[in-house]
């Protein structure tokens, strides 16, 4: 009887294979590497075209990597460009994963290819790192490539210390908010309108922790109520040097999420409360790691609760995140 054909070949062959695969990928730094063959059996990099039409995995949240990444690139650079298109990426098989994203953005005056890489530290909640942030070389130009050794998945965090290092704080309390004003700042409504990476984080909290919740959906209109900013330096003023700190806690309290298998009421009138550290280290990392926050620890298993049903009032009108 015929027998099928079988590709056979030894662990050291193997092995061989996956070091060049590896090499070929960092010689990339994880980017534009679709076009190297993968070893059969090997756990590489998936690839994905934006602009092909065709359906890629969590687009919200693809697309909420892309602009931070820019977030990122804006704050070290003091430019303000703006996501144009997606235009790829590559992505590790891990649950939690790594994203390699070619991008389109531009500022008034020009417009320029962008890389940005997003490492992944926990699935199902906000802890990720932006590693890479910068405008891709043309064919004329010198590849720019990192410095260290090229490591597929989560390569580190932003190194920290102090209230900024270890686990998310508390909510500060109503005394801590009202007379520490040099540790705590609320901005005023036009303040936190005037930036578009307050309803990032929150946005990019939501879909980290819901993965996969608002894929037919879209996102839900959620509406900020009130933003705090705690920053280390004391006299760190004016305000604006307080939004642009490279170590910050950012406090939100919104409504509009109508449920979340973290929190414990449901409901789109339920005032939520959000908290989300910024760190920005001398390497250019940026990491973001957040919780939900109801009086307790968001991540313990708690029962359900009915809504009460009755609407929260409210006097003055809010604009909504789209």
């Amino acid at each position: 009887m015929p027998t099928e054909d079988r590709v056979c070949f030894t662990w050291e062959e193997y092995a061989r294979h996956v070091r060049e695969y590896w090499r070929g990928v960092a010689e990339f730094d994880g980017f534009d590497s679709e076009d190297i063959r993968s070893p059969v059996v090997l756990t590489g990099l998936f690839h994905y075209d934006c602009q092909s039409g065709r359906h890629y995995p969590e687009p919200l949240l693809v697309k909420r990597f892309a602009l931070l990444g820019l977030h990122r690139f804006n704050i070290l650079q003091g430019t303000s460009f703006e996501l144009a298109a997606l235009l790829k990426f590559n992505k590790t098989m891990n649950l939690t994963s790594s994203y390699y994203i070619t991008l389109l953005a531009h500022d008034p005056s020009l417009q320029k290819t962008f890389q940005v890489r997003v490492d992944e530290r926990e699935y199902g909640s906000l802890d990720l790192t932006v590693a890479i942030a910068r405008p891709k070389k043309d064919q004329n130009e010198a590849a720019e490539t990192t410095k260290e050794p090229f490591v597929p998945h989560f390569c580190c965090s932003a190194v920290s210390d102090g209230v900024f290092q270890g686990p998310l704080p508390d909510w500060p309390s109503e005394d801590a908010l009202r007379h520490d004003r040099n540790r705590f700042y609320e901005l005023e409504i036009s303040e936190w309108q005037a930036t578009d990476w307050i309803s990032l984080y929150l946005k990019l909290l939501i879909l980290a922790t819901d993965r996969g919740m608002f894929v037919q959906t879209g996102l839900p209109q959620v509406q900020i109520l009130e933003v705090v900013i705690e920053t280390e330096e004391e006299n760190e003023k004016p305000p604006d040097k307080r939004l642009n700190a490279r170590r910050a806690h950012v406090y939100i309290t919104f409504t509009g999420l109508p449920k979340s298998p973290r929190l414990v009421e449901i409901g789109e009138h339920v005032e939520r409360k959000a908290i989300i550290r910024r760190v920005i280290d001398a390497s250019g990392y940026l990491t973001l790691l957040g919780k939900f926050w109801s009086g307790k620890d968001t991540d313990q298993q708690r029962s359900m609760t009915l809504p009460s049903g009755e609407q929260a009032e409210s006097s003055k009108k809010r604009p909504r995140l789209s």
